[in-house]
């Protein structure tokens, strides 16, 4: 076994920890999804706003196809590249989710049923423009927290 100098270990190190996050940068959900996802519900619920039939069936068909071919690509990437592990997140990335998850669904169905009880015809619409744009602009923010998560996650790293 030949000796290993520090210089030489430390230079090591320091690829290994640019490698884990390659693969954290490759897992995280890119900018673009949550315009698109946004995007998505607005004209979903602008057809179910209109209460006619075929504006929401084309309305529905944008939507899941739509949203499927999004999230397949995004997955697709993922896929391609190495797998995480799962304790990269740990209790405080997936607390994180949820909170997001919550602070945007709360507010949207608050607003889409405050504007129904005060007549607004577009109530949904409304709602899920303003989810869309929270969608757009939290979920990279999101992406961004839960990297830092990751990054401090990895092995050889204190926590």
């Amino acid at each position: 076994m030949e000796h290993i100098e520090p210089v030489q270990a430390a230079d090591a190190l320091r690829v290994v920890a640019q490698r884990q996050a390659q693969v954290i940068d490759l897992a995280a959900v890119p900018a673009w999804y949550w315009a698109v996802v946004g995007a998505l519900m607005v004209v979903l619920a602008a057809g179910i706003d209109s209460h006619k039939p075929v504006a929401i069936g084309v309305a529905v068909s944008v939507f899941v196809c739509g949203l499927l071919a999004a999230t397949a690509r995004v997955v697709y990437r993922v896929m391609r590249s190495a797998q995480l592990r799962n304790d990269l997140l740990g209790p405080g990335g997936v607390g994180a989710i949820l909170v997001f998850v919550f602070a945007i669904d709360v507010p949207t169905i608050g607003t889409a049923l405050a504007l129904r009880a005060a007549g607004v015809h577009s109530a949904a619409t409304i709602a899920c423009a303003v989810a869309g744009t929270a969608l757009a602009f939290g979920g990279p923010m999101l992406m961004r927290h839960l990297r830092r998560t990751m990054l401090a996650a990895r092995v050889g790293e204190t926590r």
